[in-house]
């Protein structure tokens, strides 16, 4: 083996291991990074009560073929299931009990 080529090997394997050196230096600092700049989350377990949500949660019962007609309408036009089901409350609520919408529906 020539005098060159054993001095190249010795090269690579310092490149090498400098490199992964520098690899895991960078990977740590990234971590303590993220560790540093993470919000604290809220523990998993609690949640809002339903009388402190700004929209309550409210739960009723449908027959299956309306929800098959509800999830064509969000996928064929890509809607937000929840706000189209609200404005169609808020205008079947405004056109058949007109008092009760001006006492409890905003605008």
């Amino acid at each position: 083996m020539s005098i060159l080529g054993k001095y190249r090997k010795e090269a690579d394997k310092e490149t090498e291991s400098s490199s992964a050196t520098e690899a895991s230096q960078r990977e740590t600092a990234r971590v303590k990074t993220v560790a540093k700049t993470a919000p604290p989350t809220k523990p998993q377990g609690e949640s809002v009560p339903n009388k402190e949500r700004k929209s309550p949660i409210v739960s009723f019962s449908i027959p299956s073929d309306l929800r098959q007609c509800l999830q064509a309408i969000r996928r064929a036009k890509a809607i937000n299931l929840s706000m189209w089901v609200e404005r169609q409350l808020r205008l079947a609520i405004e056109e058949e009990f007109p008092d009760v919408a001006k006492q409890y529906l905003e605008s």
